[in-house]
């Protein structure tokens, strides 16, 4: 009888020990795969409740990846299913690949973002463009280690200001499908009569809420957070002024 409760007792015990880290956040240990470069130290993020912006830090999640979904890992270019050149550019690791951490002059992804000839740079010359403020973004991200961080962005949701809340967030997430010569659906958000006519018609929040058969945009996300919905549908009741 005492060795059976003796086995009892150290298999009660193993599986106290080997569980037992369930009751802490899970850390996700991030690797900047073999890009020939050097490996990021490891690193862990809440993604739950991140830690309020440093105007210093460029983050992925909040500043990096919105502008490669929106200018580069679009269909028939950098997607999932069939990537330009087999260059992948739809997650953090696939986007490492072509990152030396710390050492932008040294990545294949900032090379081809600054590239000068019509024939090699990216995106292709009859696509949107980067502006240098994206580019430079990238660069520092590159620069400060090529970290997947995110941050918690101060987001008022009666702030609705065109200039201030709507532009910006039209300007990193959705000119580079709909944009360029042959903007997806044929529908370009280039310019502020383009994004009024379908927030006044519906359109927008069809596609930020995902709703009315509108599948959700920006496209390959889950949508905007919460805050920044709250800003484009408030700007929208009160007629989508240019303010």
């Amino acid at each position: 009888m005492f060795k059976r409760k003796g086995i009892v007792f150290l298999f009660v015990f193993i599986l106290c020990v080997l569980f037992a880290c369930k009751h802490h956040p899970e850390e996700i240990v991030l690797d900047n795969g073999d890009n020939g470069g050097t490996v990021n130290p490891p690193d862990t993020i809440d993604i739950i409740n991140p830690d309020p912006c440093d105007p210093d830090s460029v983050y992925f999640q909040n500043s990096i990846a919105p502008i490669l979904n929106s200018m580069c890992s679009t269909e028939g270019c950098h997607d999932g299913s069939d990537p330009d050149n087999d260059v992948l550019l739809t997650s953090y690791l696939s986007v490492m690949e072509e990152v030396n951490a710390g050492d932008p002059g040294n990545s294949d992804l900032y090379e081809v973002i600054t590239e000068k000839d019509p024939d090699n740079q990216m995106p292709p010359a009859d696509s949107p463009q980067l502006t240098n403020d994206q580019i430079a973004l990238i660069q520092t991200w590159i620069s400060q280690g090529a970290q997947n961080n995110s941050c918690q962005e101060d987001c008022n949701p009666d702030d609705f200001s065109y200039a201030n809340n709507i532009l910006p967030v039209v300007s990193a997430y959705c000119v580079g499908c709909h944009g360029g010569s042959s903007p997806d659906a044929d529908l370009t958000l280039e310019s502020y009569t383009d994004i009024q006519t379908i927030a006044l018609d519906g359109r927008l929040m069809d596609a930020l809420l995902g709703q009315n058969g509108v599948a959700i945009m920006p496209d390959n996300t889950t949508g905007l957070p919460d805050c920044n919905i709250s800003n484009f549908q408030n700007w929208v009741n009160a007629g989508a002024p240019n303010n």
